[in-house]
């Protein structure tokens, strides 16, 4: 009779522990808009889901990594944040996770939210060691009024240097062309 005691208290132990392990958290922040990219000509709805935001300390540590080490190491410092931040998805694609993610609020109660992840590199750019693997991090900017509606920049290839002398971070084509993230709306999590 103990051992079938024990057995069930160990079963139920490992099942609550299961359940409690495989629950995914809610997220935190979700927004949703329409991608418009006119280099391209084309649009679409993007669903950004952000599932926590990143710390104060990692913010740190991707700063300092940038301005000692210079972009390459950023974006393996980058991509070892775990878990994850959220990620951000077309129709009918797997999606992307993103890996910093930060809602600064500002005085007047609006929102200024900053993402980061890494850039899908494809195997023929990789193999002929393109220019264009300098700019391997995808950013994106969004504005927000109080009510969580707003507009954003998508820039898919950024290139991001640190300026010493004006002490910032500087986006070499943060201008040229970004896909325009129109009617940005927070959605309910």
């Amino acid at each position: 009779m103990l051992r079938h005691r024990t057995a069930i208290a160990a079963a139920l132990l490992i099942l609550s522990c299961g359940a409690a392990f495989g629950q995914k958290a809610e997220p935190v922040a979700r927004y949703r808009a329409v991608a418009a990219s006119l280099n391209l000509g084309k649009a679409s709805q993007i669903d950004i889901v952000i599932e926590r935001w990143s710390t104060d300390q990692e913010r740190q540590q991707l700063l300092t990594t940038l301005q000692e080490f210079g972009r390459d190491k950023l974006i393996a410092e980058l991509m070892k944040i775990r878990p994850r931040c959220g990620y951000m998805r077309l129709p009918n694609t797997r999606g992307y996770d993103l890996f910093y993610a930060r809602d600064n609020v500002l005085p007047d109660g609006n929102h200024h939210v900053v993402l980061a992840t890494n850039r899908s590199v494809g195997v023929s750019e990789a193999a002929t060691a393109t220019r264009s693997l300098e700019y391997q991090l995808t950013l994106i900017e969004l504005h927000l009024d109080k009510e969580g509606e707003g507009e954003g920049k998508l820039v898919p290839a950024g290139k991001i240097t640190w300026d010493n002398a004006k002490k910032t971070i500087e986006i070499e084509n943060w201008g040229a062309l970004p896909v325009d993230l129109k009617g940005v709306k927070s959605v309910k999590p």
